[in-house]
């Protein structure tokens, strides 16, 4: 479908789609909006009508997840027990799972690190380690163990090859993040 018949949200979809794919495969920093323009077929002025500055353009990439993780812990609720972990562990799998290109990016490339666009994801990330962690004073091996265990999460899902079952690299990443944790896996109906 040509630009021009898509509407100003499938256009702005379709930004960020192009955007991340080239910040993917050059970076942040190397990755210039006329570069993002010229692949979309449109002007520069036209991806200035969607987002004013690069900057601008990763904050909405970033968006979705962020808006997830928020998600997330918003449903765990101030609950801290095994079950309650385990939710959130699951949660996050499906989170990171649902944004893997993205989270790639995020630690790969240093230049996407130390934009600002992160500023609203690092208290969610503190709430994250509190509630995998189960207590809410948390100290410096519970925080390592939460580490670790979101370590294990990313490595096997942002590292699993094409042709890897998914449904295994879930379970491993799960069965990892749970032994790190202390959590034993629930049981199987």
């Amino acid at each position: 479908m040509a630009l021009q018949h898509l509407t100003r949200d499938e256009t702005r979809d379709r930004i960020l789609k192009v955007a991340l794919q080239l910040i993917a495969d050059q970076g942040f920093a190397a990755t210039s909006t006329r570069e993002i323009s010229e692949r979309l077929g449109f002007t520069k002025a036209a991806l200035y009508y969607h987002f004013r500055t690069k900057e601008d353009l990763l904050a909405a990439i970033v968006a979705p997840a962020i808006e997830d993780l928020r998600m997330l812990l918003g449903k765990a609720g101030p609950r801290n027990g095994p079950a309650a972990r385990r939710q959130v562990v699951e949660g996050y799998v499906d989170l990171v799972a649902s944004h893997t290109e993205l989270i790639r990016v995020i630690f790969d490339d240093p230049s996407v690190r130390h934009c600002g666009v992160f500023a609203p994801a690092i208290p969610l990330h503190d709430r994250l380690t509190q509630l995998l962690s189960g207590t809410e004073v948390v100290d410096s091996a519970q925080r390592a163990r939460v580490r670790a265990a979101l370590g294990a999460i990313h490595a096997a899902l942002l590292n699993a090859a094409l042709d890897d079952d998914q449904d295994v690299v879930r379970a491993t990443a799960l069965a990892a993040a749970y032994a790190v944790l202390g959590l034993h896996a629930p049981r199987s109906a």
